[in-house]
């Protein structure tokens, strides 16, 4: 089973933050895990950067912050019996957090998906320090967008080729779910088959590679089952298309309450805040529930 025994989650007093912060606990109390809360506070360089203030005002705000965090604190040790610990510091908040992460080493770090800048236009996806710390962290990280936080009873674990990263995604979907349904799906295609055929390369040829690829992911998808673990009603499929359409078709039709993908390297540095490439993030942008990254 995955190993849950420090579980950090991120705050920033925003509702979105809120289901995160008690998806948390939830986890927490099934684990019987060590629940650490963050919250970065605005430095004055920060705070005076984006809106004309005076000293006084941003005091008020840093202030401000210390009732609403002993709330969830009382809400967490409420709902789900958890005493969290509490820090709030100084600076960015994906600087905190992962500042924080690196100290705590948690087994899992929990953010919302978006924070107190939702609502402000059409939303985005994800939030900013959400892209951020997709980019950079390399620990298990659960992007919450669920309201609901009872248990995990059904999830979606999106596999690659064989090898440990697609059997870990399994182990934790598997035993996310405990008794409930997981689903793995891997979505599989030839590469620069338009190309191929454009190029006038004989079908016989592509067929022959689209059914090598076909065989492949079946392959990958039986080495990966090898690793489920618990009571999970496991379903497997290997499905043929462009991997983040057919993933997202599979996520909609499914209607799984969490998705585990895997991304195998770090976001290149002019990538983030941007469009992000490879399957893992693409599906974390994208997908409408719950999503568990975990790095290779």
């Amino acid at each position: 089973m995955p190993v849950l025994k420090r579980i950090l989650v991120a705050t920033d007093l925003s509702v979105a933050s809120q289901w995160a912060v008690m998806r948390a606990g939830q986890l927490a109390r099934q684990w019987e895990a060590n629940l650490f809360l963050v919250h970065a506070r605005p430095d004055w360089n920060l705070f005076s950067r984006w809106r004309p203030a005076s000293q006084d005002s941003y005091e008020d705000v840093a202030r401000s912050a210390d009732e609403p965090l002993r709330r969830i604190l009382a809400a967490i040790h409420s709902e789900c019996g958890v005493h969290a610990q509490c820090h709030s510091r100084l600076g960015k908040a994906s600087n905190v957090v992962a500042g924080l992460a690196a100290e705590l080493q948690p087994h899992l770090l929990v953010i919302g998906a978006r924070g107190e800048h939702a609502g402000r236009g059409p939303d985005p996806c994800l939030g900013g320090t959400a892209l951020k710390l997709l980019t950079r962290i390399d620990i298990p990280l659960l992007i919450v967008r669920w309201t609901d936080t009872a248990p995990y009873s059904s999830a979606l674990v999106a596999i690659d080729a064989a090898g440990p990263l697609s059997r870990r995604a399994v182990l934790w979907g598997s035993g996310l779910v405990a008794d409930g349904e997981c689903h793995l799906v891997h979505a599989f295609d030839v590469p620069y088959l338009e190309r191929m055929r454009l190029q006038g390369i004989d079908e016989a040829v592509l067929e022959r590679r689209r059914k090598q690829a076909e065989e492949a992911a079946t392959l990958a998808v039986r080495d990966a089952l090898g690793a489920a673990e618990g009571n999970a009603t496991m379903h497997s499929a290997a499905i043929p298309g462009e991997p983040v359409s057919a993933l997202l078709e599979s996520i909609g039709r499914i209607r799984p309450q969490l998705v585990v993908v895997g991304k195998r390297e770090p976001q290149p540095a002019h990538l983030q805040g941007g469009p992000m490439g490879g399957v893992g993030f693409r599906i974390a942008y994208h997908a409408p529930t719950d999503v568990l990254v975990l790095s290779s």
